[in-house]
Protein backbone atom coordinates (compact mmCIF):
# COMPACT_ATOMS: atom_id res chain seq x y z
CA UNK A 1 0.00 0.00 0.00
CA UNK A 2 1.73 3.24 -1.31
CA UNK A 3 1.95 6.18 1.74
CA UNK A 4 -0.82 8.24 0.16
CA UNK A 5 -3.07 6.13 0.55
CA UNK A 6 -1.77 5.22 4.00
CA UNK A 7 -2.11 8.60 4.82
CA UNK A 8 -5.55 9.12 3.71
CA UNK A 9 -6.88 5.73 5.75
CA UNK A 10 -5.07 7.14 8.91
CA UNK A 11 -6.78 10.29 8.63
CA UNK A 12 -10.18 8.52 8.69
CA UNK A 13 -9.62 6.43 11.09
CA UNK A 14 -8.62 9.52 13.29
CA UNK A 15 -11.93 11.37 12.18
CA UNK A 16 -14.08 7.73 13.03
CA UNK A 17 -12.24 7.49 16.57
CA UNK A 18 -12.45 11.49 17.14
CA UNK A 19 -16.33 11.27 16.61
CA UNK A 20 -16.81 8.77 19.53
CA UNK A 21 -18.60 11.49 21.47
CA UNK A 22 -20.17 9.42 24.02
CA UNK A 23 -20.62 5.56 25.42
CA UNK A 24 -23.69 5.10 23.00
CA UNK A 25 -21.12 5.82 19.97
CA UNK A 26 -18.42 3.39 21.38
CA UNK A 27 -21.29 0.68 21.73
CA UNK A 28 -22.92 1.57 18.14
CA UNK A 29 -19.39 1.22 16.45
CA UNK A 30 -18.48 -2.21 18.04
CA UNK A 31 -22.40 -3.33 17.59
CA UNK A 32 -21.06 -2.76 14.09
CA UNK A 33 -18.24 -5.10 14.07
CA UNK A 34 -20.75 -8.03 14.47
CA UNK A 35 -23.15 -6.49 11.46
CA UNK A 36 -19.85 -5.99 9.24
CA UNK A 37 -18.04 -9.19 10.22
CA UNK A 38 -16.47 -9.70 6.56
CA UNK A 39 -15.45 -5.78 6.60
CA UNK A 40 -11.57 -5.21 7.88
CA UNK A 41 -11.27 -2.32 10.64
CA UNK A 42 -10.21 0.40 7.69
CA UNK A 43 -14.01 -0.10 6.30
CA UNK A 44 -15.74 -0.25 9.10
CA UNK A 45 -14.53 3.12 9.83
CA UNK A 46 -15.30 4.51 6.61
CA UNK A 47 -18.86 2.66 7.23
CA UNK A 48 -19.13 4.71 10.32
CA UNK A 49 -18.17 7.72 9.47
CA UNK A 50 -20.78 7.72 6.32
CA UNK A 51 -23.59 6.14 8.34
CA UNK A 52 -23.14 5.34 11.74
CA UNK A 53 -26.50 3.80 12.14
CA UNK A 54 -25.86 1.41 9.29
CA UNK A 55 -27.43 -1.83 9.90
CA UNK A 56 -26.88 -4.28 7.49
CA UNK A 57 -24.18 -3.52 4.35
CA UNK A 58 -23.61 -5.04 0.93
CA UNK A 59 -23.31 -4.21 -2.83
CA UNK A 60 -26.06 -3.60 -5.15
CA UNK A 61 -25.54 -6.94 -6.63
CA UNK A 62 -25.51 -8.93 -3.34
CA UNK A 63 -28.99 -7.32 -2.33
CA UNK A 64 -30.30 -7.78 -5.95
CA UNK A 65 -28.80 -11.86 -5.90
CA UNK A 66 -31.02 -11.46 -2.29
CA UNK A 67 -34.02 -10.85 -4.12
CA UNK A 68 -34.17 -6.63 -2.80
CA UNK A 69 -34.10 -3.64 -4.43
CA UNK A 70 -32.03 -0.39 -3.80
CA UNK A 71 -34.67 2.42 -3.47
CA UNK A 72 -34.41 5.24 -6.47
CA UNK A 73 -31.69 8.16 -5.87
CA UNK A 74 -30.02 6.26 -3.22
CA UNK A 75 -26.59 7.26 -2.37
CA UNK A 76 -24.19 4.50 -1.55
CA UNK A 77 -20.88 3.90 1.24
CA UNK A 78 -17.63 3.96 -0.36
CA UNK A 79 -15.33 1.42 0.69
CA UNK A 80 -11.98 -0.06 -0.40
CA UNK A 81 -11.91 -3.09 -1.84
CA UNK A 82 -8.14 -4.29 -2.60
CA UNK A 83 -6.94 -6.42 -5.40
CA UNK A 84 -4.76 -9.25 -4.91
CA UNK A 85 -1.96 -11.34 -6.33
CA UNK A 86 -1.77 -14.51 -6.30
CA UNK A 87 1.74 -16.67 -6.23
CA UNK A 88 2.53 -20.05 -6.64
CA UNK A 89 5.94 -22.02 -5.40
CA UNK A 90 7.29 -24.06 -8.43
CA UNK A 91 9.57 -26.69 -6.28
CA UNK A 92 12.71 -28.06 -8.65
CA UNK A 93 14.30 -31.36 -8.33
CA UNK A 94 17.56 -30.09 -6.98
CA UNK A 95 15.64 -29.27 -3.75
CA UNK A 96 15.73 -25.50 -4.60
CA UNK A 97 12.15 -23.47 -5.31
CA UNK A 98 11.10 -20.52 -7.14
CA UNK A 99 8.10 -18.36 -6.46
CA UNK A 100 5.80 -17.00 -9.44
CA UNK A 101 2.82 -14.81 -9.85
CA UNK A 102 0.16 -17.26 -10.51
CA UNK A 103 -0.61 -15.21 -14.15
CA UNK A 104 2.51 -15.94 -15.13
CA UNK A 105 2.65 -20.13 -14.79
CA UNK A 106 2.92 -21.66 -17.94
CA UNK A 107 0.70 -24.59 -19.04
CA UNK A 108 2.14 -27.48 -17.40
CA UNK A 109 2.38 -25.93 -14.51
CA UNK A 110 -0.77 -24.85 -14.08
CA UNK A 111 -1.72 -28.09 -14.81
CA UNK A 112 0.25 -29.10 -11.96
CA UNK A 113 -0.72 -26.37 -9.67
CA UNK A 114 -4.91 -27.49 -10.30
CA UNK A 115 -3.69 -31.34 -9.38
CA UNK A 116 -4.52 -31.39 -5.67
CA UNK A 117 -2.39 -34.80 -6.03
CA UNK A 118 0.78 -32.92 -7.36
CA UNK A 119 2.57 -30.77 -4.79
CA UNK A 120 5.19 -30.00 -7.12
CA UNK A 121 3.63 -26.49 -7.40
CA UNK A 122 1.59 -25.35 -4.87
CA UNK A 123 -0.21 -22.03 -3.29
CA UNK A 124 2.60 -19.65 -1.97
CA UNK A 125 0.70 -16.48 -0.60
CA UNK A 126 -1.67 -14.03 -1.82
CA UNK A 127 -0.33 -9.94 -1.43
CA UNK A 128 -2.32 -6.72 -1.65
CA UNK A 129 -1.08 -5.21 -4.90
CA UNK A 130 -3.91 -1.98 -4.95
CA UNK A 131 -6.91 -0.75 -3.86
CA UNK A 132 -10.10 0.18 -5.83
CA UNK A 133 -12.95 2.37 -4.86
CA UNK A 134 -16.62 0.11 -4.14
CA UNK A 135 -20.15 0.99 -3.07
CA UNK A 136 -21.86 -0.41 -1.10
CA UNK A 137 -25.50 0.37 0.81
CA UNK A 138 -27.37 0.22 4.06
CA UNK A 139 -30.41 -2.65 3.96
CA UNK A 140 -32.31 1.11 4.89
CA UNK A 141 -31.59 1.87 1.61
CA UNK A 142 -33.31 -0.84 0.32
CA UNK A 143 -36.73 -2.40 0.26
CA UNK A 144 -36.08 -5.38 3.00
CA UNK A 145 -37.91 -5.18 5.21
CA UNK A 146 -36.32 -4.40 8.43
CA UNK A 147 -37.72 -6.94 11.08
CA UNK A 148 -35.70 -9.81 8.44
CA UNK A 149 -32.32 -8.05 9.34
CA UNK A 150 -33.26 -7.72 13.22
CA UNK A 151 -33.85 -11.63 13.39
CA UNK A 152 -30.53 -12.53 11.44
CA UNK A 153 -28.46 -10.05 13.45
CA UNK A 154 -29.74 -10.34 16.37
CA UNK A 155 -30.68 -13.77 17.41
CA UNK A 156 -32.10 -14.32 21.34
CA UNK A 157 -30.04 -16.80 22.99
CA UNK A 158 -32.19 -18.73 25.48
CA UNK A 159 -30.82 -19.30 28.93
CA UNK A 160 -30.89 -23.26 28.01
CA UNK A 161 -28.92 -22.78 25.14
CA UNK A 162 -25.79 -21.58 27.00
CA UNK A 163 -24.56 -25.05 27.94
CA UNK A 164 -24.85 -26.08 24.34
CA UNK A 165 -22.49 -22.82 22.80
CA UNK A 166 -20.04 -23.16 25.92
CA UNK A 167 -19.38 -26.72 25.02
CA UNK A 168 -19.09 -25.87 21.37
CA UNK A 169 -16.53 -22.75 22.17
CA UNK A 170 -14.87 -25.02 24.58
CA UNK A 171 -14.09 -27.56 21.60
CA UNK A 172 -13.25 -24.12 19.51
CA UNK A 173 -10.38 -23.39 22.22
CA UNK A 174 -9.49 -26.54 22.64
CA UNK A 175 -8.52 -26.52 18.63
CA UNK A 176 -6.48 -23.38 19.10
CA UNK A 177 -4.09 -25.44 21.76
CA UNK A 178 -5.70 -24.28 24.97
CA UNK A 179 -7.34 -26.21 27.99
CA UNK A 180 -9.88 -25.49 30.19
CA UNK A 181 -10.36 -26.27 33.82
CA UNK A 182 -12.45 -25.65 36.81
CA UNK A 183 -11.23 -24.60 40.13
CA UNK A 184 -12.75 -23.32 43.59
CA UNK A 185 -11.53 -19.25 43.03
CA UNK A 186 -11.78 -17.36 45.97
CA UNK A 187 -9.92 -13.85 45.05
CA UNK A 188 -13.07 -12.60 44.12
CA UNK A 189 -11.97 -13.42 40.33
CA UNK A 190 -14.34 -15.48 37.65
CA UNK A 191 -11.61 -16.84 36.12
CA UNK A 192 -8.23 -16.03 34.29
CA UNK A 193 -6.29 -17.21 31.27
CA UNK A 194 -2.92 -18.92 32.13
CA UNK A 195 -0.49 -18.09 29.23
CA UNK A 196 2.52 -20.35 30.15
CA UNK A 197 0.28 -23.57 30.37
CA UNK A 198 -2.45 -22.76 27.68
CA UNK A 199 -4.99 -22.84 30.05
CA UNK A 200 -8.33 -21.06 30.93
CA UNK A 201 -9.54 -21.94 33.98
CA UNK A 202 -13.55 -20.83 35.11
CA UNK A 203 -14.35 -20.60 38.90
CA UNK A 204 -16.89 -23.56 39.46
CA UNK A 205 -20.21 -22.78 40.37
CA UNK A 206 -21.28 -20.27 37.48
CA UNK A 207 -24.65 -19.67 35.84
CA UNK A 208 -24.55 -21.06 32.61
CA UNK A 209 -24.33 -18.08 31.05
CA UNK A 210 -21.76 -15.80 33.23
CA UNK A 211 -19.88 -19.67 32.32
CA UNK A 212 -20.01 -18.98 28.65
CA UNK A 213 -18.99 -15.18 29.17
CA UNK A 214 -16.29 -15.80 31.44
CA UNK A 215 -14.89 -18.72 29.04
CA UNK A 216 -15.30 -16.02 25.89
CA UNK A 217 -13.68 -13.36 27.64
CA UNK A 218 -10.55 -15.49 28.27
CA UNK A 219 -10.50 -17.15 25.24
CA UNK A 220 -10.06 -13.45 24.25
CA UNK A 221 -7.25 -13.16 26.49
CA UNK A 222 -5.30 -16.40 24.98
CA UNK A 223 -5.91 -15.11 21.47
CA UNK A 224 -5.60 -11.87 21.75
CA UNK A 225 -2.64 -11.45 24.02
CA UNK A 226 -0.04 -14.25 23.25
CA UNK A 227 3.22 -11.78 23.40
CA UNK A 228 2.19 -11.85 27.39
CA UNK A 229 3.37 -15.01 27.89
CA UNK A 230 6.42 -14.59 29.62
CA UNK A 231 5.94 -11.13 30.27
CA UNK A 232 3.19 -10.32 33.13
CA UNK A 233 5.20 -7.12 33.98
CA UNK A 234 4.05 -6.11 30.68
CA UNK A 235 0.13 -6.92 31.68
CA UNK A 236 0.57 -5.30 34.89
CA UNK A 237 1.83 -2.46 33.18
CA UNK A 238 -1.05 -2.11 30.70
CA UNK A 239 -3.40 -3.60 32.32
CA UNK A 240 -6.36 -1.10 31.32
CA UNK A 241 -5.89 -2.00 27.99
CA UNK A 242 -5.50 -5.63 27.88
CA UNK A 243 -8.65 -5.94 29.93
CA UNK A 244 -10.26 -3.59 27.94
CA UNK A 245 -9.26 -5.08 24.99
CA UNK A 246 -10.76 -8.71 26.21
CA UNK A 247 -14.00 -7.23 27.76
CA UNK A 248 -14.71 -5.41 24.24
CA UNK A 249 -13.93 -8.65 22.32
CA UNK A 250 -16.52 -10.55 24.93
CA UNK A 251 -18.91 -7.71 24.20
CA UNK A 252 -19.07 -8.23 20.41
CA UNK A 253 -19.23 -12.23 20.77
CA UNK A 254 -21.88 -12.21 23.36
CA UNK A 255 -23.77 -9.60 21.15
CA UNK A 256 -23.49 -11.96 18.06
CA UNK A 257 -24.45 -15.06 20.06
CA UNK A 258 -27.81 -13.21 21.39
CA UNK A 259 -26.94 -12.88 25.01
CA UNK A 260 -27.90 -10.48 27.23
CA UNK A 261 -24.82 -7.75 27.18
CA UNK A 262 -26.36 -4.89 29.51
CA UNK A 263 -23.53 -5.80 31.97
CA UNK A 264 -20.95 -4.78 29.69
CA UNK A 265 -20.18 -1.46 30.31
CA UNK A 266 -18.75 0.59 27.05
CA UNK A 267 -18.43 3.58 29.35
CA UNK A 268 -14.84 1.95 30.60
CA UNK A 269 -13.57 1.71 26.60
CA UNK A 270 -14.56 5.26 26.30
CA UNK A 271 -13.07 6.71 29.26
CA UNK A 272 -9.59 4.76 28.46
CA UNK A 273 -9.52 5.89 24.55
CA UNK A 274 -9.84 9.53 25.85
CA UNK A 275 -6.54 9.37 27.60
CA UNK A 276 -4.53 8.01 25.09
CA UNK A 277 -3.00 8.98 22.02
CA UNK A 278 -3.95 7.52 18.73
CA UNK A 279 -1.32 4.76 18.15
CA UNK A 280 -2.59 3.18 21.11
CA UNK A 281 -6.16 3.51 19.82
CA UNK A 282 -5.80 2.20 17.03
CA UNK A 283 -3.98 -0.73 17.55
CA UNK A 284 -6.26 -1.44 20.31
CA UNK A 285 -9.75 -0.89 17.54
CA UNK A 286 -7.25 -3.39 15.39
CA UNK A 287 -7.29 -5.96 18.25
CA UNK A 288 -10.26 -5.80 19.15
CA UNK A 289 -12.02 -5.70 15.48
CA UNK A 290 -9.45 -8.74 14.12
CA UNK A 291 -9.95 -11.00 17.41
CA UNK A 292 -13.91 -10.50 17.70
CA UNK A 293 -14.45 -11.83 14.03
CA UNK A 294 -11.65 -14.82 14.78
CA UNK A 295 -13.53 -15.62 17.63
CA UNK A 296 -17.05 -15.70 15.98
CA UNK A 297 -15.37 -17.51 12.65
CA UNK A 298 -13.92 -20.13 15.07
CA UNK A 299 -17.19 -20.89 17.07
CA UNK A 300 -19.25 -20.82 13.22
CA UNK A 301 -16.61 -23.67 12.16
CA UNK A 302 -16.94 -25.20 15.13
CA UNK A 303 -20.73 -25.19 14.74
CA UNK A 304 -20.80 -26.70 11.62
CA UNK A 305 -18.56 -29.50 12.61
CA UNK A 306 -20.61 -30.40 15.44
CA UNK A 307 -24.20 -29.35 14.02
CA UNK A 308 -24.03 -28.39 9.62
CA UNK A 309 -25.07 -31.88 8.60
CA UNK A 310 -28.45 -31.19 10.81
CA UNK A 311 -28.65 -27.73 11.87
CA UNK A 312 -31.86 -27.27 9.78
CA UNK A 313 -33.58 -29.80 11.03
CA UNK A 314 -32.75 -28.71 14.47
CA UNK A 315 -33.69 -25.46 13.98
CA UNK A 316 -37.14 -26.46 12.42
CA UNK A 317 -37.73 -28.61 15.70
CA UNK A 318 -37.70 -25.13 18.01
CA UNK A 319 -40.17 -23.39 15.54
Amino acid sequence: MDNEVKNILTNLKKQAIDSFKDESDIKRFLDNIINFNNYSFNNQCLIWLQNPNAKYVASFRTFSKMGYKVKKDETGMKILIPSFLRFAKINKDDGTFEIKPLFMLNEEELKKYKDKEDNSVSFYKEKVTNFGVGTVFDASQTDMPLEVIEEELNPVLEDPSADGVADTFIKAIYKDGFKVKYEDLNDGSKGYCDMKNNTIVIKKGLSNLMRLKVIVHEYAHGLAHQHLKNNNKEYQEHRNQYETEAESIAYVVSKYLGLDTRDYSQMYLYSWSKEKDFQEIEDSFNTIVNYSKKIINNYNKMYEENLGLWADEYKALKV
